[in-house]
């Protein structure tokens, strides 16, 4: 059991990550299947055209939860920061676009069973993944520590026993003294 719980301390972070990401992408999923069948209710047989301003939606949305929520213990990046995150979206749906029109236009899968399996959870889930190693990676980065110390943290104080004993002393005539003895 010990070796469970320690596994899990090296992870958690990760865990927690990882569960917030998958909450946030739930509801841009959400966002993105309700803003596609509206536009297709209005907009008879233009899938592609309502997936992308279904997607381009649901966008906003993720970058709000994300930014605010999943990764808001971390640095901003300002415009930089929405910079990356439109173009790497635009990337992913430009992916999960290209998966549609495979499906609908070449392979012939017409019916509303094969193009919601091709558009929400193929194209998505692809999508969902290259999204995942981006925004970790470029768009929200782990921040490193200022000093090596911040990133190790002690429940007690290193002995001093260890130490030299004898500490050169302060000022210049310490280190002049020092040097002659060799």
């Amino acid at each position: 059991m010990a070796l469970v719980s320690a596994v899990y301390g090296r992870v958690e972070h990760l865990v927690r990550e990882v569960a917030k990401f998958g909450i946030v992408g739930g509801l841009s999923y959400i966002v993105t299947v309700l803003v596609n069948y509206a536009y297709l209710y209005f907009q008879k047989n233009d899938e592609l055209t309502a997936y992308i301003v279904a997607n381009i939606v649901a966008t906003a949305v993720a970058y709000l939860g994300n930014r605010y929520w999943t990764y808001q213990e971390r640095e901003s990046g300002g415009t930089r920061e929405m910079v990356l995150f439109a173009a790497i979206n635009g990337v992913a749906i430009a992916i999960q676009t290209g998966i549609t029109a495979l499906t609908y236009y070449v392979m012939g899968m017409h019916s509303h069973l094969e193009i919601f399996f091709s558009k929400f959870i193929l194209a998505i889930g692809i999508g969902m993944a290259f999204r995942f190693l981006c925004y970790r990676t470029f768009i929200f980065p782990k921040a490193e520590p200022a000093l090596a110390a911040d990133e190790f943290q002690y429940s007690e104080p290193l002995p001093t026993s260890a130490l030299e004993s004898e500490a050169p002393k302060s000022g210049s005539g310490a280190l002049l003294s020092k040097a002659s003895r060799f």
